[in-house]
């Protein structure tokens, strides 16, 4: 008697499935799975009293699969007036003076942020592009 034709066979097909879709946050695999003709024959293979099995453990499967899945990236958005207002312009000589005047008084990024008035990755930034690459460019070597 072949695993597939028995009602219990056709539980460990669907659950083994559902597993592994789970195990690797396949939610689009699943939906799809449980959509297809080959779910739809296993599941009508079931004894009625196997059915609630199979409908616990695609749920399971399901909540497994939506916790690991992998988020998408969330779409950009425009700045506002406000926003846009307060970023500086690190080109500018004044506040490329102010950014080199905070880092010689602060000598870490988690100081000199404050100073400037931006996060401290926006200030570790700045840094990095700004005064580390103008130094690099005035060296003669």
């Amino acid at each position: 008697m072949s695993t597939m034709t028995s009602p219990r066979g056709h539980l460990a097909s669907i659950s083994r499935t559902l597993k592994r879709s789970a195990r690797y946050g396949d939610v689009a695999g699943t939906r799809e799975y449980v959509r297809g003709d080959a779910f739809l024959a296993a599941f009508s293979g079931l004894d009625p009293e196997r059915r609630q099995s199979a409908r616990l453990i695609f749920a399971k499967a399901h909540a497994t699969c939506e916790v690991k899945a992998k988020l998408p990236l969330a779409a950009p958005i425009a700045m506002n007036a406000r926003v846009s207002s307060k970023l500086a312009n690190w080109c500018d000589p004044a506040i490329l003076a102010k950014l080199a005047d905070a880092y010689e008084r602060a000598r870490d990024h988690e100081g000199a942020a404050p100073l400037l008035g931006v996060t401290v990755g926006a200030a570790r930034l700045a840094k990095r592009r700004y005064l580390d690459r103008a130094a690099t460019a005035n060296d003669p070597l």
